[in-house]
């Protein structure tokens, strides 16, 4: 049920991401590269990384192609499918590695803590930032792409996360040591931020305030899914190669 939610949210951010290129004059498709995606998506639900590794370099070969039927080619058609490409390999490889994150420890309790402690700890540390940020910042960050972050909120932020990360350990104990927990939460201070600016630099080139108006005074659905997607993967591997998860 989660792994179906979440394909749907990401879904609905790629249309939003595709429609934010269009608005700033790309010639990019939507349906053939939202289909795309769906069916990128649904391969690392029923199958596995081997079999997302296909359908990514299926991806690659058939959104060119599909360029060739635009009707304004050639004009375009290297920016159109550099988007459509990068639109629905990066939205479908983050996508896939945070309903991994879930579903990929043997046990389900495993998962669902996982899961929540990746979460929330990202949320509380945006909380964080945001607060510490709103009342003390002074610094900014990167003034061209995001002029509201400041390197205060980014302390605070980081402050946050590893607060939440130890609150939700001791908690809702997981099975794995300490010191993971902190690595986790040390990946998620920096990834989350990150992802955040990767998604405001592509509506700073794209002209627009937020991805969407879907949600009212929140934007749209890659406004607040930017974090969750881009630490997903930093997280996964982290699991994986610790040997935590198989």
């Amino acid at each position: 049920m989660f792994v179906l939610i979440l394909s749907g949210v990401v879904l609905v951010a790629g249309d939003e991401l595709l429609r934010m290129a269009q608005g700033a004059g790309v010639r990019c498709g939507r349906v053939i590269p939202l289909l795309a995606l769906a069916l990128l998506l649904g391969t690392a639900a029923f199958a596995g990384p081997i079999e997302l590794a296909a359908g990514a370099a299926v991806v690659i070969l058939l959104l060119p192609v599909v360029q060739l039927l635009h009707p304004d080619t050639p004009q375009g058609a290297l920016t159109g499918m550099a988007v459509g490409v990068f639109s629905v390999l990066y939205l479908g490889f983050t996508c896939a590695s945070l309903g991994w994150l879930r579903t990929m420890p043997t046990d389900s309790n495993t998962g669902v803590k996982v899961l929540l402690l990746f979460m929330l700890s990202i949320w509380i540390g945006d909380s964080g930032a945001y607060y510490v940020g709103k009342n003390l910042g002074r610094h900014r960050m990167s003034p061209r792409v995001s002029p509201k972050k400041t390197w205060e909120g980014l302390a605070g932020g980081i402050v946050a996360t590893f607060m939440a990360a130890v609150v939700f350990n001791l908690l809702f104990p997981l099975p794995f040591a300490w010191f993971h927990i902190m690595a986790i939460a040390g990946i998620l201070s920096v990834a989350a931020p990150v992802g955040d600016l990767i998604e405001s630099l592509f509506k700073r080139d794209t002209g627009v305030k937020d991805s969407s108006s879907l949600i009212p005074g929140h934007g749209g659905l890659l406004d607040r899914t930017d974090s969750l997607l881009f630490a997903a993967p930093l997280v996964l591997a982290y699991l994986l190669v610790s040997g935590i998860i198989q």
